[in-house]
């Protein structure tokens, strides 16, 4: 592995573990001590998705998580994941998993197996897209 991908696997470990946190690219950046524009550029050559990307998609799969796995109430789902209002974020996740977070909720709370990690959501984005 070179220094490079071994530095795009540390910095995918700390998003996971500040995941609840507002995470900026600009504070990002200066966690690896690259500029702005090198660290895009070198997360999508690693990844092949643009570093903002993956961010978003992240915090919306752990908010998906918590919809299913809790009966948190959407206000404090969306501003737990840095979102900086219920509207932003219910617009986000609708774009993502083609149901507002509500619906998501009433539709698999009860029918699925506990979701405990990006992988298992894979399966139900796949399914999600199907049933639109």
């Amino acid at each position: 592995m070179d220094i490079h991908a071994a530095c795009m696997h540390q910095l995918m470990q700390w998003i996971e573990d500040n995941i609840e946190q507002r995470l900026i690219l600009e504070t990002v950046a200066r966690r690896v001590g690259y500029s702005q524009w090198h660290l895009q550029r070198l997360f999508r050559s690693h990844t092949g998705i643009a570093l903002g990307t993956y961010i978003r998609e992240r915090k919306l799969t752990a908010s998906a998580i918590a919809l299913v796995n809790s009966n948190m109430p959407l206000m404090e789902i969306a501003i737990k994941y840095g979102f900086e209002s219920q509207q932003t974020w219910c617009r986000t996740f609708r774009r993502m998993y083609h149901l507002p977070p509500g619906a998501f909720r009433r539709k698999y709370q009860q029918s699925l197996p506990e979701i405990n990690g990006p992988t298992s959501l894979l399966v139900l984005q796949a399914q999600t897209r199907q049933a639109a």
